[in-house]
């Protein structure tokens, strides 16, 4: 139904009305009555317009951005740094066509997605047993600079308790870059945290405080945690830290701490193993604590505090890249070969983990750009993924 009448529309009306009750009246252009008439005309489709903007407002979807802030503080939704009105308005929808559930699937992703500079996230249910999840997320390339999502802390389950301990007999505290002393440690499903007073072994750590009460128990062990040793503005410098260590990863976007102010601001990029630029100047005085959080932690710390109680596990990994060239050689006069070798890796830039690089779909995309034949001699079959893989491109040749 529509809502709008333009001012020709209303002004006809209202000199019809005038006609109608006075048949004798002049009603002509430049008369008295019309110049009455225009301006109330004027008046009135401007309360329409204003009408048409409001009706707007009552609908997510065609609300200006303020209002549509507005439609997603009613559901505790809000706005994540560097998203757009447009990507916002999606994960808005989502909420509203996929309502909270206990717990479902769908739960998971929201959960995951609600977290700065996750791009896409992919749950599997029972991939653990009975009341476990597994999430794989991917980052989103624009605002991190990778699609893998950083992972610069020590994530598992504890798997006997003692008390003031924490014990995971799978675990390598001592091994690459090793837990210390006064390092963090959080129980993200409790909501609880403390720090490493001593590194007993490889497999216990003594904590400041007795936090794990339970087998099973989720915790995060965060590897990059240290003091600032230097003042420089929009930098973290600490001269004993291992920021660009390639197993426990920082990259931008990732959150930094300043555990004695109480503030926090992200990473704009790793300048060396001791150097970190960031977006806002946190650290402007020397000694002050930090405390560095990577996507996966976040995520984790997110999800354990959102799931219901009656799930026993929920693990969150990065998908594991799996690299894949393409040779394809192609006939036609008008095959645009650039323009196939930038489609084909747009294809592959776009699979999902898990999801299956299919042959037919290559020469589908030579054949759409002119080609009358195409050939693919790498890779020989369609590569099939496993469900925590992702087929991104490697060299792509077209002849």
């Amino acid at each position: 139904m529509s809502y709008q009448k333009t001012f020709d529309e209303l002004l006809n009306a209202i000199l019809t009305d005038y006609g109608n009750q006075f048949p004798a009246a002049d009603t002509s252009q430049g008369s008295l009555i019309y110049i009455k008439s225009a301006c109330l005309a004027s008046a009135l489709w401007g309360m329409y317009k204003y009408q048409e903007y409001i009706s707007k407002q009552i609908f997510p979807d065609t609300a200006d951005s303020g209002n549509l802030a507005h439609h997603g503080s009613l559901r505790n939704i809000a706005k994540v740094a560097g998203e757009t009105d447009a990507e916002f308005l999606a994960r808005l929808l989502e909420d509203i066509r996929r309502p909270p559930a206990g717990g479902n699937k769908y739960d998971y992703i929201k959960w995951a997605k609600a977290i700065d500079g996750v791009a896409q996230a992919y749950c599997f249910s029972l991939a653990q047993g009975l009341g476990t999840v597994d999430l794989v997320i991917v980052a989103d390339l624009t605002a991190t600079g990778a699609e893998v999502p950083s992972n610069s802390s020590r994530i598992s389950i504890n798997t006997s308790v003692t008390t003031g301990k924490l014990v995971d007999s799978g675990a390598a505290f001592t091994t690459g870059l090793a837990v210390q002393v006064g390092d963090l440690v959080e129980n993200p499903a409790a909501g609880t945290w403390t720090t490493v007073s001593t590194v007993d072994s490889a497999t216990q750590l003594t904590l400041a405080d007795d936090i794990f009460k339970y087998v099973g128990e989720t915790y995060i062990v965060y590897a990059h945690i240290g003091t600032a040793t230097t003042v420089t503005a929009n930098k973290l410098i600490d001269s004993a830290a291992a920021f660009n260590d390639a197993t426990y990863t920082i990259k931008k976007g990732d959150v930094v701490e300043n555990q004695d102010d109480n503030t926090e601001t992200t990473v704009v990029s790793v300048d060396s193993a001791t150097e970190l630029t960031l977006t806002d100047d946190i650290f402007q005085a020397l000694s002050k604590k930090y405390v560095v959080r990577g996507m996966i932690a976040r995520v984790k710390k997110n999800v354990d505090i959102s799931r219901p109680v009656t799930a026993s596990r929920a693990a969150v990994y990065a998908p594991t890249v799996l690299t894949q060239d393409v040779t394809m050689g192609v006939t036609g006069s008008v095959a645009d070969k650039n323009k196939i070798a930038s489609d084909l890796t747009a294809y592959l830039n776009s699979l999902e983990p898990g999801q299956t690089l299919y042959l037919t779909q290559l020469t589908s995309i030579a054949i759409q750009n002119g080609a009358s034949t195409a050939a693919v001699s790498v890779p020989a079959a369609d590569v099939v993924p496993t469900a925590y893989q992702m087929v991104r491109p490697g060299t792509v040749t077209v002849t």
